[in-house]
């Protein structure tokens, strides 16, 4: 609807206006032409079995269900192309997100495969079919990205995006910034984040300060909640098996055209393992609770106005492991437990104007964090966080492939703990973006940002991508590159003289996709490199925290998706990725040379049974201490069978062969485990 009323939304003075803008945001306007148009098998492509964006017409539907193609009268007549207007202004979360489309790149609706930013989209189907109950885990094994969790089910989770720091990691929930403010580096835990309620996830990879400001250095993850659309249907869904793990999750949603809604809540309980290494002799479980409430309200009173409310809690508490001061190793200790409460919510109001040529969306959100750790030896056993985000956006259709993009964003935070008294910082960021097709198979975008920090001054950063298709080979060439920057938590100022900037990167990447077999197999070569500087990092001549680090990161991401059959999917992916700390030479911790998946799904039965299994392998890898940990490979399985229409068996095997591996030194690794469940849809 709105890429119709974009075509009627071009008098001459509308245009003689497009061209000053253009100007005045420093782009030169050129000569536009029809877009390139989706193939027939690309409309019928999920994303779901993606193991990265640029897999967007692998066919991985049912295949009889496509209709013959119609006899053509004359060849020789030429085919027109669907026009698809980039960065058009967004129906979503007004209308249902279309498969082939995604929103976090350029916070505008992205058709998937007319952008150069390297993307890797998790669909609902894809998060269901694996069987986990945790992002992380689904996100385990996708390419450009590292999971590290310190012990079992609860852990400290972390998540490296082509080797830069945790804490370089944005996380959004629909947009809402989620990095813990009250944390030694405000980094991202992801040991409580479960799947309730999400409806898909997705991950940039580079930096992406441009558009999402301070912590967007090595990428980011968004995390978009399901919306509710048609008649009203629940699900409930029970799950079992090994340490002593159960589960229980139900759901409601539904919508018209006036309202929608989406109601989400689960509970996880689980005896765990021993989060200090059973390799030094420790055997007392640590278990694991975490309880998850999720929804998505809507209202549009008319076709130009959309009102849209997101909430998520979570109350965890997990077990812990002491630490012997003396002896610096992990121990065993009963009654140690870290109890975590999280409260996100954001509401957020859309409005159209001029036919829907331009878009005005403002928001305002606060997620609220409270820490209690009950160990013996705990220095600060109470952390309390909160942070606040106002946002407002202009999205202006200068043309019919030409989209300007205007924002700004103002962001404060605040944390208590037993030992520090309230401290608050805030920036103000503003940023502009321009999108464009440019004959009918090339597709760029350029923008700049301006941040001002309350205490680490200011920050300047870009970013320009570019994709190009030679239509007649099915080749695609992309490619990016940017700036980012970190502004220091709250926690690091406090270690410091007072005085400290924002970390800084630049990144690029440059790769190839090729299609082949009539777009059953994809394949895609990318090559990425980062240069950190102005890294915090701790000065033992000064024993504060100072601007002194600086590093690298390079590597070579490799995709494939092949359609064997109807039913049968393959899919692979290796990342080859080169740290170095350039102050001390060495590699930085965690962060494998090299790491491979290979994984199939198999449907059987006319589609009434499924199977899926994956490799994992991961290389060696520095951790603290100078200790190199061992490479390992896990295997995992997964199923399900329809028993009716409205009832699913399901379940899945975890380290299938018992592999006996280590993530962080002295930390404890699940063995082999089953889980099993039923999903109950009416």
């Amino acid at each position: 609807m709105l890429a119709l009323r974009a075509k009627s939304f071009f008098p001459a003075a509308r245009r003689r206006l497009a061209i000053a803008l253009l100007g005045c945001a420093g782009f030169a306007p050129a000569a536009f032409a029809e877009p390139l148009s989706p193939s027939p098998d690309a409309a019928q492509a999920t994303i779901s079995d993606r193991p990265d964006d640029r897999l967007h017409t692998v066919p991985v539907t049912d295949l009889q269900a496509q209709p013959e193609p119609e006899p053509v009268p004359n060849e020789n007549l030429p085919e027109i192309p669907e026009t698809f207007v980039p960065g058009r202004p967004s129906i979503f979360p007004a209308n249902p997100l279309p498969e082939d489309v995604a929103v976090t790149p350029t916070r505008t609706e992205t058709r998937i495969g007319s952008t150069g930013t390297s993307l890797t989209v998790n669909t609902q189907e894809e998060i269901r079919r694996t069987g986990q109950v945790s992002v992380a885990e689904v996100l385990r094994g996708k390419v450009g990205l590292d999971i590290v969790r310190s012990g079992g089910p609860g852990g400290q989770t972390a998540l490296f995006i082509r080797g830069a720091n945790s804490q370089q990691t944005k996380v959004l929930l629909d947009g809402l910034p989620l990095n813990d403010p009250s944390g030694a580096s405000r980094a991202f835990d992801f040991s409580t984040l479960d799947v309730t309620g999400i409806e898909r996830i997705e991950v940039l990879r580079g930096p992406q300060s441009l558009l999402y400001g301070s912590d967007a250095i090595g990428g980011v993850v968004n995390i978009i909640t399901q919306r509710g659309d048609g008649p009203p249907q629940a699900r409930v869904s029970g799950l079992g098996g090994n340490f002593g793990t159960g589960r229980i999750a139900a759901s409601v949603s539904g919508g018209d055209d006036l309202k929608y809604y989406s109601v989400a809540g689960s509970y996880l309980s689980t005896d765990g393992i021993s989060a200090a290494s059973s390799l030094n002799g420790n055997t007392e479980t640590d278990h694991f609770k975490n309880g998850t409430a999720t929804g998505r309200f809507g209202l549009t009173p008319s076709e130009n106005v959309n009102i849209d409310y997101v909430f998520r809690y979570t109350d965890s508490d997990a077990g812990l492991d002491g630490f012997d001061i003396n002896t610096f190793q992990f121990q065993d200790e009963l009654n140690a437990f870290l109890l975590q409460e999280n409260f996100y919510n954001r509401i957020q109001m859309q409005s159209l104007f001029l036919d829907g040529g331009v878009e005005q969306i403002i928001a305002f959100g606060l997620a609220d964090y409270q820490r209690r750790d009950t160990s013996l030896n705990a220095f600060t056993p109470r952390f309390n966080g909160q942070a606040r985000t106002l946002d407002y956006q202009l999205n202006f259709l200068l043309t019919e492939y030409n989209t300007f993009t205007a924002g700004a964003q103002y962001y404060s935070e605040e944390f208590t703990s037993t030992n520090d008294p309230h401290t608050a910082q805030n920036y103000t960021g503003v940023f502009v973006q321009d999108q464009w097709s440019i004959f009918e198979n090339w597709y760029v975008s350029a923008g700049a940002r301006w941040d001002d920090h309350s205490r680490a001054g200011r920050a300047e950063t870009y970013r320009c991508t570019t994709l190009y298709t030679i239509v007649p080979t099915n080749f695609d060439v992309h490619a990016s590159i940017g700036t980012g920057f970190r502004a220091p938590a709250l926690a690091e100022f406090a270690f410091s003289s007072g005085i400290l900037q924002p970390e800084i990167s630049k990144g690029w990447d440059i790769g190839a996709t090729q299609r082949l077999l009539d777009n059953r197999l994809t394949v895609d070569a990318t090559y990425f490199r980062n240069d950190f500087n102005n890294l915090i990092d701790f000065n033992f001549n000064t024993f504060l925290l100072e601007n002194i680090g600086r590093a690298r990161t390079s590597g070579l991401e490799l995709t494939s998706n092949w359609q064997a059959t109807e039913s049968t999917n393959l899919y692979a992916n290796y990342t080859l990725t080169d740290t170095l700390n350039l102050e001390t030479g060495t590699e930085l911790f965690r962060r494998p040379h090299d790491k491979a998946t290979v994984g199939f799904n198999q449907s059987f039965l006319g589609g009434q049974a499924r199977l899926g299994g994956q490799m994992l392998y991961v290389g060696q890898r520095l951790d603290s201490g100078s200790k190199t940990l061992d490479r390992y490979t896990i295997v995992n399985f997964n199923g399900a069978y329809t028993l009716t229409p409205r009832a699913e068996l399901f379940g899945r095997i975890d380290n299938a062969f018992n592999e006996r591996y280590v993530e962080v030194a002295n930390y404890g690794t699940p063995g082999i485990g089953g889980f099993a469940g039923l999903n109950i849809i009416w």
